[in-house]
């Protein structure tokens, strides 16, 4: 665990057992702090001869540390390059988000108990010094995140924690946002990170509940009963094979204003994916216990919203349940109702997450009238061969709030790419049984696509938006501050849509 702290000192008037310094190419600093010269003056008087010495010259990803006796201490200078910083400013921002992960992941192998990181001004990649700093603080908690609630071995040592102390002239609201944001993202990957047999649908209600009375929200959590009194025969169908209770979960903030405009979001949270009696196959099972990870975005971004109040009202609709086969599960030809009174032919049960979605996004018209919906959720393994595991897919008729999610996704690191919706796809779901089939037509390809004009069926009037994380929500390789296992897509980019929306 890390704590980070704004600091006002210069940076070589610390104490502390790790000097984070960031350098360009052919060892260029990137800020205006002279700590090259520092170095060679108390510390190590060649020190660029020496760096060159052993390969390191300010290219994007290297790393290297030196040791020095400062007083009766030992400490480190951790160096990492972000490159000749050519490219455009969110492509320079990335680089130094990655940069700094390094720097922070060789101080936790080193057991560090302080560093200290002097940052460039915010200008330099086109943002405020307080959003440079938010932005590099959150990073900060995720690059430190680690996936060890199994391994035995961590219990018998006491955990790595660590203060990072950042040099900038931002305001403490925007380390204190960083720090609220980058705890709630490492939560949302610890949930998805847990197994099936440890993360139930009624844990993960359980969660949101207690967000709901931290926070004080009013929340609605039912069951099957409930659902199917609602109509909503999409979440039964899936919830139906399953000994696991399904639960769907509303959680609702409210603004001071009486006049806010409402968004509603919606987060698939299909807590294991077998595929239903369309059973996967051994390859394509494992890893199913992530189909939550957009439930768990919604969840935690709900729980951020809580912290920082923005100025317009919330609702987090969470569907969450499991797809099992079973002699009670839905099968292929079975029709169902949802709950707008759509009927829907199961041509396959494995294309489920569409299904609980379609009445979230109708219950969340029906109750709330939300000028915007978004929903997201690991919606098609189509989405990983068009974007692979860099970009989350967007897909909306919208303009507007496709061009929003963008920006944001090039400022917040939780980038996003817009995908065609055409009327063209509508073919691909027409059903000659029921009013729409949920599988798509192999003729018309662009799975991705097809999902998303599925739940299109399902909005009304709400301006609205779909963003496929199938791709993006976990095992993301290259990419050193997400790591291994759940990575937490949407909540950077939700969180900022959010306190940015002006209605």
């Amino acid at each position: 665990m890390i704590s980070v702290k704004l600091t006002q000192q210069a940076f070589w008037q610390h104490n502390v057992e790790g000097y984070l310094i960031p350098l360009k190419k052919d060892l260029v600093e990137l800020g205006s702090e002279s700590v090259l010269k520092y170095i060679e003056e108390h510390y190590y008087p060649h020190l660029k001869e020496l760096l060159k010495k052993h390969q390191f010259e300010g290219d994007r990803g290297q790393a290297f540390t030196l040791t020095a006796k400062k007083g009766d201490s030992l400490i480190q200078f951790l160096f990492v390059g972000v490159g000749g910083m050519h490219g455009a400013w969110h492509q320079e921002l990335e680089i130094l988000r990655r940069a700094l992960a390094t720097g922070l992941q060789t101080a936790k192998r080193n057991a560090l108990k302080d560093v200290v990181i002097a940052l460039p001004a915010g200008s330099l990649y086109q943002l405020s010094d307080d959003e440079l700093v938010k932005q590099m603080t959150l990073v900060a908690h995720m690059a430190t995140y680690e996936f060890t609630t199994f391994k035995s071995d961590s219990k018998k040592k006491a955990p790595w924690t660590s203060t990072v102390l950042i040099c900038s002239a931002a305001s403490t609201d925007a380390v204190e946002q960083g720090n609220i944001i980058g705890v709630a993202i490492n939560q949302a990957r610890h949930w998805a990170d847990l197994p099936a047999n440890h993360m139930t649908p009624a844990i993960l209600a359980g969660e949101a509940e207690r967000i709901a009375v931290k926070h004080g929200f009013k929340k609605t959590i039912f069951g099957r009963k409930e659902a199917l009194e609602l109509g909503m025969g999409g979440f039964c169908a899936v919830d139906a094979g399953s000994a696991q209770d399904g639960k769907f979960v509303v959680l609702e903030y409210k603004a001071k204003a009486s006049d806010a405009p409402t968004i509603a979001l919606c987060g698939k949270g299909v807590i294991f994916d077998t595929g239903g009696i369309n059973l996967k196959p051994t390859s394509g099972i494992s890893g199913m216990k992530f189909d939550m990870s957009g439930a768990a975005a919604v969840i935690t971004v709900m729980d951020i919203i809580g912290q920082l109040k923005p100025a317009v009202n919330v609702v987090g609709l969470t569907p969450l349940v499991e797809n099992m086969p079973s002699g009670t599960a839905s099968r292929p030809d079975d029709v169902i109702t949802c709950m707008n009174g759509k009927t829907v032919e199961i041509q396959n049960t494995d294309a489920e997450g569409r299904l609980i979605l379609s009445d979230t996004l109708c219950y969340a018209e029906k109750f709330f009238n939300p000028t915007v919906m978004i929903d997201i959720a690991t919606l098609t393994g189509a989405v990983q061969h068009g974007l692979g595991h860099f970009y989350t897919g967007v897909m909306t008729k919208d303009d507007e709030l496709a061009q929003s999610l963008l920006a944001i996704g090039r400022k917040t690191g939780d980038r996003t790419w817009q995908l065609p919706m055409d009327d063209d796809f509508k073919g691909a779901i027409r059903s000659d049984v029921a009013d729409i089939h949920n599988n798509g037509s192999s003729a018309y390809y662009a799975g991705t696509i097809v999902g998303a004009t599925f739940l299109s069926n399902f909005v009304e009037k709400a301006r609205w938006a779909h963003l496929d994380i199938a791709g993006t929500a976990h095992d993301v390789p290259a990419i050193n501050y997400v790591g291994k296992g759940a990575t937490g897509a949407g909540v950077r980019l939700l969180t900022e849509f959010v306190l940015n929306f002006q209605g």
